[in-house]
């Protein structure tokens, strides 16, 4: 519902985005453009989005407002001048902008003042361009790219038009903490992040970085849906519990740090619950990653087998560098650019490990479990190449029981997770 204020010829109108959070999701889903809850009464009074009223004042439009049409002539001849690598000027900036660089020209300029105001924490910013359709593109793409910009759920932009033309549009993003309280998060964050990268292994395998990442913040972090700032990186920090949208923010924080490229991907799994996991680049290849997915206490649903494992072996593989035909077993991506498609298993994690099986293999299975056991593993997956090699690992080791000719148990049980999805079976030693 659009509503509008006349002000001596000049009209304005307010629109929005915001996150919502479904009921039934753990993650917020970025809807379409929506106007923020208004009520215009006669011209001077606004009913604010808490439901107050404001004092417009009714005052003659200053010059400065609008801006002539010699100068948008000029700005647009400026444009041209303008490159998206001008935008991009640092190593950080070409780790940290996977989302911007599928936008349009336009958009990426929108991308870069909305980025640069909310920053500055500015409370108000006046966009370069005059339509607001590009806007909710930008402001996505930059929340996708962003995983440090953890105080914002939100933004508001208000057109100032005259004659039906737009003469400029002002960008506000909606702040969930104040200025001292950001500053505050931002500097714990930070003395965080740094002890964590401290423990990083010294390697110029970005293979080797990505899964410390995963891996790390699975055993640092437990699953709860009732925690607080679990939609951003302040919840798995600062307090060691959130949900799937702060878990993969936080990657995606590690992984900038350390100069890996990573996005922010957001969707549906299930039967349509909201989800987010992550893009990332390793080794001059994409790959998709789900940490939420790899914390094998979020997967077990049984009470009995998640007392069989322990929290060092409760990371579950199926999900570290995984292929887009892979990941759309189970994952429905949502977002507003188009995201490349990831082919390569050079770096995927039983590939990487030497447990991927493209045919059933006892000697090798045999040897694998002792190589395991010996080195005093707590778990131990093997990965199958397709349905065929699944099925038939499933049949020996579990129908036939041969599981137990491997490991040795005095419970008379073996604690053991399989994935058809991803052709994958788990065991707990």
């Amino acid at each position: 519902m659009k509503k509008a204020i006349l002000l001596l010829g000049m009209t304005i109108f307010v629109a929005g985005v915001l996150f919502f959070k479904d009921a039934d999701a753990d993650t917020v889903l970025i809807k379409q453009p929506i106007c923020w809850e208004s009520l215009v009464k006669n011209t001077e009074e606004l009913f604010t989005e808490e439901g107050t009223k404001e004092e417009l004042p009714i005052e003659e439009p200053q010059k400065e407002d609008l801006e002539p049409e010699t100068e948008t002539l000029q700005d647009e001849q400026e444009v041209e001048d303008i490159t998206a690598d001008d935008m991009i000027s640092t190593e950080s900036d070409k780790v940290s902008r996977v989302a911007f660089l599928q936008l349009t020209f336009e958009e990426q300029k929108i991308y870069s003042e909305i980025l640069s105001s909310l920053m500055a924490l500015e409370k108000e910013t006046t966009l370069s361009v005059k339509d607001a359709s590009l806007i909710n593109n930008a402001f996505q793409c930059v929340m996708l790219d962003h995983p440090e910009i953890f105080y914002i759920d939100g933004y508001k932009y208000t057109e100032y038009s005259s004659d039906e033309i737009v003469q400029k549009i002002v960008f506000s993003g909606n702040y969930i903490f104040s200025d001292e309280e950001i500053q505050s998060r931002k500097a714990q964050i930070d003395e965080r992040v740094c002890e964590i990268l401290e423990m990083a292994p010294d390697t110029e395998d970005e293979y080797e970085k990505v899964k410390y990442v995963f891996e790390y913040i699975i055993l640092h972090t437990e699953y709860d849906t009732a925690s607080v700032d679990n939609q951003n990186i302040c919840s798995v920090f600062l307090n060691g519990r959130s949900v799937c949208q702060g878990y993969a923010k936080a990657v995606q924080y590690l992984l900038h740090e350390m100069g890996i490229a990573s996005s922010l991907v957001i969707g549906t799994v299930r039967q349509g619950d909201g989800h987010a996991w992550n893009l990332v680049s390793v080794n001059e290849n994409w790959y998709y990653l789900d940490a939420t997915w790899g914390d094998a206490f979020y997967l077990f649903g049984n009470e009995e087998q998640k007392e069989m494992i322990n929290n060092e072996s409760s990371v579950n593989y199926d999900y570290l560098c995984v292929t887009t035909e892979q990941i759309e077993q189970t994952h429905v991506m949502d977002m507003p650019i188009t995201l490349p498609q990831c082919i390569s298993l050079v770096d995927n994690y039983y590939v990487r490990e030497g447990v991927y099986f493209e045919s059933y293999d006892e000697t090798r299975i045999r040897d694998l479990f002792l190589e395991a056991q010996n080195a005093g593993q707590e778990s131990i997956t093997l990965k199958c190449s397709n349905h065929t090699v699944y099925d038939t690992m499933c049949m020996e080791l579990l129908d036939h029981q041969k599981i137990f000719e491997y490991i040795q148990t005095q419970e008379g049980a073996i604690a053991y997770t399989d994935n058809k999805d991803q052709y994958s079976i788990t065991f707990w030693f």
